[in-house]
């Protein structure tokens, strides 16, 4: 009982964060996308520069291709926003390769396809490279730019599970049409899409609401 009790205070207290937080307003600035990455490519091959979808409301995730975990799920998600906003000619998705040297385009491009992910306004980014030092530096830029972390497993798993190489955040983030980077509170970085509050009106999801505030935000601007 005394575990249930203390249950109960955690979420209540975690309840009334976030009804302050929304209170206060939701979206805050925790950061600037400043430089582009070296040089993108995408599933097609084709070289991408952010420049090209500056001034839009993008919504990025991070994931590769062999995820056992939940990357495909994520992907799934972003293709529902995708259906609801991509006819929006200010709204953007971007997905990020965390493993660019095994998620070269021809690969990018197969997943993609088997899936029905992917378009003109949904991008699939890897570098143009193929070396650890080139998904190092994609790993980095990520890390530093949004604060998603990725960790590589041990050797022993990746032997017995070849396609499960990777930790990471099942997360998205977004940027407005000005490169800042916006969050649901003060307390919380990420849009989480399997979190299972996610469904609750008093918590900061879904992200289909802020995007409908950015857009707004970038309409008046």
């Amino acid at each position: 009982m005394i575990i249930a009790a203390l249950g109960i205070v955690v979420w209540f207290n975690y309840y009334i964060k976030v009804t302050n937080d929304m209170k206060k307003g939701r979206l805050p600035m925790k950061g600037r996308v400043e430089t582009d990455f070296g040089k993108w490519v995408d599933q097609n091959g084709s070289e991408r520069r952010l420049e090209a979808v500056k001034g839009k409301v993008i919504v990025w995730s991070y994931l590769y291709t062999t995820c056992p975990q939940g990357c495909a799920g994520v992907a799934d998600e972003m293709k529902k926003l995708h259906d609801e906003f991509g006819s929006h000619p200010k709204f953007h998705l971007i997905s990020v390769s965390l493993y660019p040297e095994h998620d070269r385009p021809a690969n990018l491009k197969g997943w993609t396809e088997t899936k029905g992910f992917g378009s003109e306004n949904w991008w699939f980014l890897t570098s143009a490279g193929e070396t650890p030092a080139d998904g190092d530096a994609v790993r980095k830029w990520m890390l530093k730019t949004f604060g998603i972390w990725a960790t590589k497993k041990d050797e022993a798993h990746i032997k017995e599970n070849p396609a499960d190489v990777w930790d990471h955040l099942l997360v998205m983030v977004m940027s407005d049409a000005k490169g800042n980077i916006r969050t649901p509170t003060n307390n919380d970085t990420f849009w989480h899409p399997f979190h299972p509050a996610s469904d609750n009106k008093w918590y900061p999801r879904p992200i289909r609401e802020d995007i409908k505030k950015l857009l707004e935000e970038a309409e008046k601007d």
